[in-house]
């Protein structure tokens, strides 16, 4: 094999492995991007010249930003002993931007991505349902914690759902239908409540999208609109046929946070799973108001939950965890204003490229292009708009699959976007 063939092979490669392992294996995300990186690193040594497109460089900045943010204000205790692990998701943050060098000379092909995301829902479902029926566990978690299992299956069940357009046969489409069910049921076995408020979002965007892309004809729209109707239904009655067996468990969940709610609002109980999440929020915004630029850090925000604990300011479950539970509201405590605007350049930077993408792909003619690339952006969308929603009731960041999914998911989306978009140049264009 020739050397210069083994870039666009790594990159094809971690395209199918990133998703389809993303759960099923213990940190499965990590083997693609891996080969992301080796990748990168080949076509630095090859002499790349970077491009010098917007989307390009304001992707770089984003993440530089936020690698900056953390490692000054989350990541490192600068006033106590430093070790090398301190430097971990410093160093994943590069370690992307490396891996955006590898897509910006070697397009992930897009079929790859398509049958990554089909088996990834397929093997997050049958995970969860090897963990909830055949281990009898109480939710299920895969290789991770159940909300993160959750949240990420939710991410797999909607890119297949975007993907299912894509399916060319019977048996493939029926394939990625079985993939939206299984990843809509890994989510349901992982008693996420977060993912289940997401979800139905996020399918209903999806279904919109669906409504109003394609070709203007009457007749095929009616049959896109059917296709639309097809996919919620199925999707419906896999949850329908799912409820008898989990009928209890989501109702208890379901009723359980009403109940921890109420007692929150009367009583101030906080030892349950709403009520220290409602302490947690309290207790960051109050605190980030009292240093609003660049907060208290991480180790003057335990210190100080630490003191108010003390001092009977503060329940004692605060203590609990690392973590506000809300994305927002942790950064604000830990970072400020700072934390905040990082946070938001984060996320708004892949989404306003996914989004412009999206409409300046209605103008386009229809074709087989033009829906991949409409397939791509919307995927773009919704990993973006996910993580926005789960993140208000867990901090996803706190955790190496939150960073890890995002991250390079994202590389993956904007650099098959970038092939696929009219007029961006890409000197070595692998999509499929």
């Amino acid at each position: 094999m020739e050397r210069a063939a083994i870039p666009p092979r790594l990159v094809a490669a971690a395209a199918f492995t990133l998703p389809a392992f993303s759960l099923a294996l213990p940190s499965g995300y990590s083997w693609g991007a891996l080969l992301l990186v080796i990748a990168g690193v080949m076509a630095w040594r090859a002499g790349l010249v970077l491009p010098r497109d917007a989307s390009f460089w304001a992707f770089v900045t984003a993440v530089l930003a936020m690698a900056l943010m953390r490692l000054v204000r989350v990541d490192v205790d600068w006033s106590g002993s430093i070790g090398s692990s301190d430097f971990d998701r410093t160093v994943k943050y590069l370690l992307a931007l490396v891996a955006w060098i590898a897509v910006t000379r070697h397009a992930p092909p897009a079929q790859w991505l398509q049958h990554g995301c089909w088996t990834g829902a397929w093997l997050a479902g049958l995970t969860a349902a090897w963990q909830w029926h055949g281990l009898g566990w109480e939710r299920a978690a895969g290789y991770t914690n159940a909300i993160q299992f959750g949240d990420i299956a939710v991410l797999l069940a909607c890119w297949s759902a975007l993907w299912w357009r894509h399916a060319a046969t019977r048996i493939m489409r029926l394939w990625a239908a079985g993939s939206v069910a299984a990843g809509l049921y890994a989510a349901i076995a992982s008693g996420t409540r977060g993912a289940w408020i997401v979800a139905p979002v996020l399918l209903l965007w999806i279904a919109w999208v669906r409504m109003r892309d394609g070709s203007p004809g009457g007749s095929a729209r009616f049959r896109r609109r059917w296709r639309m109707i097809g996919m919620l239904a199925t999707g419906l009655m896999f949850i329908a046929m799912a409820l008898p067996v989990t009928r209890d468990s989501i109702g208890e969940r379901v009723a359980l946070a009403w109940q921890e709610w109420e007692r929150f609002r009367t009583a101030g109980e906080s030892d349950n799973s709403v009520g220290h999440r409602l302490a947690h929020w309290r207790l960051a915004w109050s605190m980030g108001l009292q240093r609003p630029w660049v907060g208290w850090s991480e180790a003057g925000y335990a210190a100080e939950k630490q003191r108010l604990v003390e001092a009977g300011a503060a329940p004692n479950v605060v203590l609990r965890f690392g973590h506000a539970h809300h994305e927002w509201l942790d950064l604000w405590a830990k970072a400020g204003l700072w934390g905040v605007a990082t946070l938001a350049l984060f996320y708004a930077v892949p989404l306003v490229i996914c989004g412009q993408a999206l409409r300046r792909l209605r103008s386009e003619p229809p074709g087989l292009a033009r829906e991949t690339a409409v397939t791509i952006a919307a995927c773009g969308v919704v990993t973006v708009v996910g993580f926005i929603g789960f993140g208000m009731t867990q901090v996803l960041f706190a955790h190496n699959s939150g960073h890890m999914i995002y991250l390079f998911m994202n590389v993956l989306w904007l650099g098959v976007l970038r092939a696929h978009t009219p007029g961006t140049h890409h000197p070595h264009a692998s999509a499929a």
